[in-house]
């Protein structure tokens, strides 16, 4: 009997450790992970808002930087500047904490 108990403590010994040594890889993954996403994040925001949109899809910008006509020569029309101004709220902030990040590395 004794050494069935043994044997079974063994097993939860072995199984603990796998458990253990699975939660550590998940860590590791999700810290990889976590570290990717902010890479990624870093790397969108250097684009400065004012240029993102300067691509041959458009061929004239307002003093803000938003297209106001398409490389077709069509005016943008107003749904498509409101969109085009949400994201490009989104690139400002995304640029502002680049900017940020990179004068507090530089401190």
């Amino acid at each position: 009997v004794s050494t069935q108990s043994t044997g079974s403590s063994g097993i939860n010994a072995e199984y603990g450790e796998e458990e253990v040594a699975r939660k550590e890889r998940e860590k590791a993954e999700k810290a990889e992970a976590k570290a990717k996403a902010a890479r990624e994040k870093l790397e969108k925001g250097k684009v400065n808002p004012m240029e993102m949109f300067r691509t041959d899809q458009y061929s004239a910008w307002d003093e803000q930087g938003l297209p106001t006509i398409d490389r077709e020569g069509k005016p943008i029309t107003q749904s498509q500047q409101k969109k085009l101004k949400k994201l490009q709220a989104v690139q400002d902030k995304l640029h502002k904490a680049y900017l940020q990040q990179i004068s507090d590395l530089e401190i």
